[in-house]
């Protein structure tokens, strides 16, 4: 199931704001997860706003509610009813929403949380939680009713790239630049393949050997992307939705797709229609995963084979040169009897076929 990333928040946010001066009219609530906003402005009429929990939201037609309305839904019916929409912004770059509602006397901002699990957190005008849909306790913060609301912060923010964004790579503790984009930078999987896609760097390269001049890429990439015009689109694969975004990707060049007006349509296309498609189908969730596992080995034996080729390659290089590996092995062999490996690496300093001594006995050679 589709779970909004950061960058499909700011599209969406941007999108949303003709909800500015709306006047909440009623609040209902699907099961637990589900949560409707009925608003009402006077130059474009009704808009019913429905929220997934940790999932996504958008503008809907009609909402399916529970005969009766759960306790939280009560309580933000008490303190939200009758107050205007006043802003809906993205706390850049994380997966929250904040909605900020007033009336002449009073204020409350609601924070839709898209991470984890997802949480709807209520809390007065000085960010002090009245109430939550779930309570947590995490090492950083509480989510309780009187607490200071406190939401986690990325180290770095990919909507204002700085100096910190090539400090990201150096320090980072994933193998693969795909994984460090999408999970240390937080741009998520598909978003993170498209980055690597549109700098033409090998995602499988190791972050710590990235060098400045890629780095500019990557940044430029990402700066791309955000400022890219909306095109929203719903991606297919075997006649079946995988995933729906606000901007036309390279990564899904492929693929079958249906375009939309706005991305509030499409996602509501998207789990109106596509996502009861597959929920009414008993076999979908077993065909999902079974799809889902062929596409991993796809990709895992892709990975094996441009590994086997690399391998090949070197070992060809390496039979080639034998006689001149052997003896370089030789020569660095009786060096070490007398030298540390410290002063061989400044002896060697320029050799034509020797590039670099390392302190732990490695060396690279330049075939």
């Amino acid at each position: 199931m589709k779970q909004l990333s950061s960058i499909d928040i700011h599209f969406l946010t941007e999108e949303l704001e003709d909800l500015k001066g709306s006047r909440v009219d009623k609040i209902y609530n699907q099961a637990k997860d589900e949560i409707y906003i009925q608003l009402y402005k006077s130059n474009i009429g009704k808009k019913l706003l429905r929220i997934i929990v940790g999932k996504a939201f958008f503008l809907v037609k009609e909402k399916s509610t529970s005969e009766e309305p759960s306790g939280f839904c009560m309580l933000l019916r008490k303190h939200l009813e009758g107050k205007f929409l006043d802003s809906i912004t993205q706390l850049k770059p994380e997966r929250i929403i904040e909605i900020y509602f007033c009336s002449k006397d009073d204020t409350k901002r609601l924070y839709l949380e898209f991470f984890g699990k997802g949480n709807v957190i209520l809390c007065n005008e000085n960010n002090i939680i009245i109430d939550a849909l779930t309570h947590n306790k995490f090492k950083e913060r509480s989510i309780f009713p009187k607490e200071k609301y406190i939401h986690p912060v990325m180290p770095c923010n990919i909507f204002n790239l700085g100096k910190n964004f090539g400090d990201l790579f150096k320090n980072s503790k994933k193998d693969k630049i795909v994984t460090s984009l999408a999970v240390e930078l937080g741009l998520g999987g598909i978003y993170s393949e498209e980055v690597c896609i549109l700098s033409g760097i090998d995602k499988s390269s190791e972050p710590k050997k990235i060098t400045d001049s890629l780095i500019k890429k990557l940044a430029a990439s990402i700066k791309k992307i955000i400022r890219h015009g909306t095109s929203p689109t719903l991606v297919y694969q075997n006649k079946e939705a995988i995933d729906v975004t606000p901007i036309g990707l390279k990564f899904y060049s492929d693929y079958e797709k249906n375009s939309f007006q706005n991305f509030s349509s499409a996602l509501e296309h998207y789990y109106a229609k596509e996502l009861k498609i597959i929920k009414d189908n008993p076999y979908a969730k077993k065909i999902n995963e079974l799809n889902r596992i062929i596409e991993e080995q796809r990709a895992a034996i892709k990975i094996l084979e441009n590994e086997e080729k690399e391998l090949r390659k070197k070992g060809e290089l390496i039979y080639e040169n034998y006689q001149l590996i052997n003896e370089v092995i030789n020569e660095l062999n009786k060096a070490s009897k007398k030298y540390s490996w410290e002063e061989i690496k400044e002896k060697l300093k320029g050799h034509k076929v020797i590039k670099e001594v390392s302190s732990d006995c490695k060396v690279v050679v330049e075939l």
